[in-house]
């Protein structure tokens, strides 16, 4: 498939989850998410939120505090943002990061670098991109959690993401690494009995 027509029909795919209308199916599908959400009480941080982490309820962010940043908890799914602290366990105004000076880049300008080690359970931002992409299938009720499985195949931290979101939500989640990947990222998996080796 060329590569326009590829973009074309991923626009429309994306278009269409967000405007159309749900079929039957997709209440039924979306009825078994919030039943699995309402039984393990879970409950999912908007993208509002996660982007303005002082809006979240304060019960919650009190609850927070109680929790470890890496513990497979819920409420961690509230700390999927760039405004962590050093620690975790709380928030800062202005996201981690580091300025590059002149003298090691050779530009002029400042060159700043987020830390994206400030994300929990995996220390990598790309748990938030995991949970850009199971959220909403999961609200639009295209993904059903009691039947079907979160497939994440990556190089590492992205499917290191998609697991732990997966774990978090109850879902079943499915890393898909290459067998020549460093041995750190089966043993994390491993560690948490996520998969079997």
């Amino acid at each position: 498939m060329e590569l326009s027509a590829a973009n074309s029909s991923w626009s429309k795919y994306w278009s269409n989850m967000s405007t159309a209308q749900p079929s039957p199916a997709q209440h039924a599908v979306r009825a078994h998410a919030v039943a699995r959400f309402r039984e393990n009480q879970i409950r999912l941080p908007t993208f509002a939120e996660l982007e303005q982490p002082h809006t979240i309820p304060p019960a919650i962010q009190e609850a927070l505090r109680e929790i470890h940043p890496d513990d497979p908890h819920p409420l961690n799914l509230f700390r999927v943002h760039w405004y962590n602290s050093a620690d975790g366990k709380s928030t800062v105004d202005v996201p981690g990061h580091l300025c590059l000076p002149e003298s090691l880049t050779g530009v002029k300008a400042p060159i700043y670098v987020a830390l994206g080690e400030r994300f929990p359970m995996v220390g990598s931002h790309k748990v938030l991109a995991a949970y850009s992409c199971l959220a909403p299938a999961l609200v639009g009720g295209h993904f059903d959690p009691t039947r079907q499985r979160a497939v994440w195949p990556s190089t590492g931290n992205y499917c290191r993401g998609g697991v732990a979101v997966s774990r978090i939500m109850g879902c079943r989640g499915v890393a898909v690494l290459p067998e020549d990947m460093s041995r750190e990222r089966f043993k994390w998996l491993q560690d948490l009995s996520l998969i079997h080796i």
